[in-house]
């Protein structure tokens, strides 16, 4: 073979790949051609192909209890496992937390304090200085929503994204989707004047045939509580061992049980 039509050769390989790497929109952006229902069931079935991840990330914090940044490592199972190891300035180690069906665990290695208790007792209440109640951690950090029970009020195409905006107990919920990944990229529910919260999910990332986002933040505007997620390695739907959520905690650390703890 000739020099000529082996570099033709490696050239036309080469934007094969990149052809065959490029993803297109999902959905026509026509709201007479693609339905409410076609876009809900487009989010479930994305957020269902999503079973497992492992991620380094940058978790920024802020709030009037608490700001501050730090790493971590973070291990996500279905439908009920989750472990953020995370470490502060020059490597120290800050906490472990997990969260499994029936119990949480929080290690505190900077005051060595162990703390476990009831997931169901306690997953309605903010989790410590943490701008996050305890039943929130599972959906903030894997970019996953419940959008089931929605009555749908308006849907339109605002900014070049699907917009939905629906009611559910008295919650106003305006939805923005990508109509590339078919996954929501930012979420505002709103009771009344109040503002509950937004959450915003972006830096989508394909692996696998999955679609995840790399870049999640939830804001509180009337608490000034503000939470970002950055994933900078992500493993998706790799097999992660049940072991991996172990915590070990040494014999000294001190041990507070909140399985019955009412304060707030």
């Amino acid at each position: 073979m000739s020099q000529t039509k082996y570099s033709h050769l490696v050239f036309s390989l080469i934007i094969s790949i990149i052809i065959a790497g490029c993803t297109g929109p999902k959905f026509a952006l026509d709201t007479t051609r693609v339905s409410v229902k076609d876009i809900l069931k487009s989010i479930e079935n994305e957020q269902n192909k999503q079973v497992s991840f492992e991620s380094t990330s940058r978790i920024s914090v802020d709030s009037p209890e608490f700001s501050g940044t730090f790493f971590a490592q973070i291990l996500y199972l279905e439908p009920d496992s989750l472990l953020i190891s995370a470490t502060g300035p020059f490597g120290i180690h800050a906490g472990t937390l997990f969260i499994g069906r029936e119990r949480f665990i929080f290690h505190n290695q900077i005051n060595n304090r162990f703390y476990n208790g009831s997931v169901a007792k306690y997953k309605d209440r903010k989790f410590f200085q943490f701008p996050l109640k305890l039943s929130e951690f599972m959906y903030a950090f894997s970019g996953k929503e419940h959008l089931s029970a929605l009555k749908i009020i308006d849907y339109h195409i605002d900014d070049d994204k699907f917009f939905i905006r629906a009611e559910k107990a008295d919650v106003i919920y305006s939805i923005w989707v990508d109509n590339i990944s078919g996954r929501i990229s930012k979420l505002v529910a709103t009771n009344g004047d109040q503002t509950l919260y937004i959450k915003e999910y972006g830096d989508f990332i394909k692996i696998n045939g999955v679609f995840f986002p790399r870049k999640i933040s939830i804001t509180r505007p009337e608490q000034n509580q503000a939470l970002s997620v950055y994933h900078t390695r992500i493993s998706l739907n790799s097999k992660i061992e049940k072991s991996r959520f172990q915590i070990q905690i040494s014999d000294r650390a001190e041990q507070i049980d909140y399985s019955n703890y009412n304060g707030n």
